[in-house]
Parts: structure tokens; sequence; C-alpha cells
């Protein structure tokens, strides 16, 4: 498999450098660069490789996220939180994170995080991600402006898509999910 292409994110340049120097040995990460600004973001992520951006920004903005998700389109998008309130993580979602990760992880799970964002998975630990993603899937507005509504879903959740979602809750990595519901992973990922 592939290394993650990972950009770094940071609005100060010595919190960039400190996440350069941390991540730079990490198996399976490949450093792609770090920027301060969200238009700089477009070069630095390779297209057709796994590729994720870790954002240092406190608080984390969902207007930032938006921003950040239309630059690096085809990176997953992995913040850093203080606390796992459901009212800061679920609009950061609905902006476009691929998920939030504790500034108190260890920097195995960081890195695990990363990689797993690199591969479009949703990045949450299970202790939250169940309530935060039946929030979502109810199109629940916990908090923040331009959260969604209930009107802004499409059609409700298949049966399967729930399945998927309950998995999911429970920590399941897409691939574990194939396994556990004879699907491939690209049918899983359709299904998220």
């Amino acid at each position: 498999m592939a290394d993650t292409h990972l950009v770094i994110f940071a609005d100060a340049a010595l919190h960039r450098e400190a996440w350069r120097a941390l991540l730079s040995g990490q198996p399976g990460i490949r450093l792609a660069g770090a920027a301060g600004d969200p238009a700089a973001m477009t070069s630095l992520l390779s297209a057709g490789q796994p590729g994720a951006v870790l954002v240092d920004q406190s608080p984390p903005r969902p207007d930032l996220v938006r921003r950040l998700k239309a630059a690096a389109s085809e990176g997953g998008l992995l913040l850093l939180v203080d606390t796992y309130d459901l009212g800061e993580v679920i609009p950061l979602l609905q902006a476009g994170a691929t998920g939030c990760i504790s500034r108190d992880s260890p920097v195995g799970d960081l890195a695990r995080g990363i990689i797993a964002a690199g591969r479009g998975e949703i990045v949450l630990p299970p202790a939250i991600a169940g309530r935060a993603l039946a929030a979502l899937a109810r199109g629940e507005s916990v908090a923040g402006p331009g959260a969604g509504s209930a009107a802004d879903l499409v059609e409700p959740l298949s049966d399967r898509e729930a399945e998927v979602l309950r998995l999911l809750a429970q920590g399941l990595t897409n691939k574990d999910m194939a396994q556990t519901l004879m699907l491939s992973v690209r049918t899983v990922e359709a299904h998220l």
C-alpha cells in the first residue's frame, strides 16, 4: 500500500515545523509539505495518491474546513481538537472534515488517524462516533451556523447504509466492515 501523503496546515510557522519534525519518521506517512494558507494546499497533494491534511487551528472553524476541503478536495481532513464535544465536532464533519483527534492523543494514534483519513475513512473515537454519526444521519444541527437540518437530507438511509453506519460507530475500518458484511471495500465506501 502506498504511503499517505501528508500536508500540515497550521497558522503558526513554529507549529508547522514541530508537526513536521514529529511526523517525519512515522511509517506509512510521507510529508508532502506544510502551509498556513488554504490557497497553498492545492499544489501540495498529488492527484491519485492517498492524501491527508492535518489541521492545527484552535479552535477549528467550519468555514476554514470548507475552504481547505475546496483547496484539497481529494485529501482527507483530520482536525486537532481540545475535546470531543459534539457541538464542535458535528459542524466540522458537516463542513467536510474527515475526522477529529484529540490534542492529547499518543503519536501512534495520530499517525493511524492520518493514514485512515488519507484513505477517506472517518476518524473519531468509538465513544462519540456512534452519537456523531447518528446525529449526522438524522441531519441534526447540534450547534453552530450552517450545521444543517433534516431538510438537507436527500433521502433516508437504506437498511444497508444503516448497517454500515452501526459498524462504523463500533470503530470498524472500511475493510473490516466489508468483510463483516461480505461486500467489497468500494461498496462500503459508496454506502458511507
